[in-house]
């Protein structure tokens, strides 16, 4: 049988590419990881069973964690922890976003409350030169839109929520997340917009790779860097 398989972050730097299509006779992801290994080498099969640097590699089913078998037609993908509405190919106009948002309050709202993100200029003392986003993009689309709707059942005087994350080459001080809450009282949305960010950045499939003075780093898990493999990484 077939399978779809995608690399992220420093899976696809260990692979050489971002994805592939696989013939198999596997019927469940151990044995996959195992014949995957024995084209990638053992590095492969440590990285998903160990992790690198701590940082643990999540394998996704059609999406789904913790799924054990596979048949013809699936799509596997090997991710570390993420770094990281709506996907934006490109920048967005944080300004506009906010305004197109106020304006469509209901009547019952009566509090607005926004973060922005956005690059920094200089991490650990070094100079930073670039952020390169890169998406799981169905699953991270799908995972935002149920943080959305999370944010609305938890917290019962929120109204609205909007999240946009950038996906692009960034340079330090480009706009990179927008989340937008509104709110009946000011109370649940400022909570509402801590909670989001942090779902955003630990369970969404979003990563970035950090190009700065002293080398290239993959942000993983939150806030956690693991330093590139620049021939690994190099076409």
């Amino acid at each position: 049988m077939k399978v779809k398989l995608k690399y992220f972050a420093f899976m696809s730097d260990l692979t050489g590419k971002k994805e592939e299509e696989w013939e198999t006779s596997c019927t469940d992801v151990n044995c996959l990881v195992a014949e995957l290994s024995g084209k990638y080498g053992s590095a492969f099969l440590n990285y998903v069973k160990n992790g690198i640097g701590g940082i643990k590699v999540v394998v996704l089913v059609n999406g789904v964690a913790n799924v054990s078998t596979l048949k013809n037609g699936d799509e596997v993908a090997f991710l570390p922890p993420p770094s990281g509405g709506e996907l934006v190919k490109g920048k967005f106009n944080f300004l506009e976003e906010i305004r197109k948002f106020r304006e469509d309050a209901p009547p019952e709202a009566g509090s607005l409350v926004v973060y922005l993100g956005f690059v920094k200029g200089v991490v650990e003392s070094h100079k930073v030169y670039e952020l390169d986003y890169e998406a799981y993009e169905d699953y991270t689309v799908k995972r935002i839109r149920e943080i959305e709707e999370a944010i609305k059942e938890k917290y019962k005087d929120v109204v609205k929520v909007k999240i946009i994350h950038a996906i692009d080459k960034m340079k330090p001080g480009d706009d990179v997340i927008l989340i937008m809450v509104m709110g009946k009282g000011r109370k649940d949305a400022i909570s509402a917009v801590g909670e989001a960010i942090e779902l955003v950045k630990h369970t969404t499939g979003i990563w970035k790779l950090e190009v700065r003075d002293d080398g290239q780093f993959w942000v993983v898990a939150g806030n956690t860097r693991v330093k590139r493999d620049e021939k690994a990484g190099s076409p």
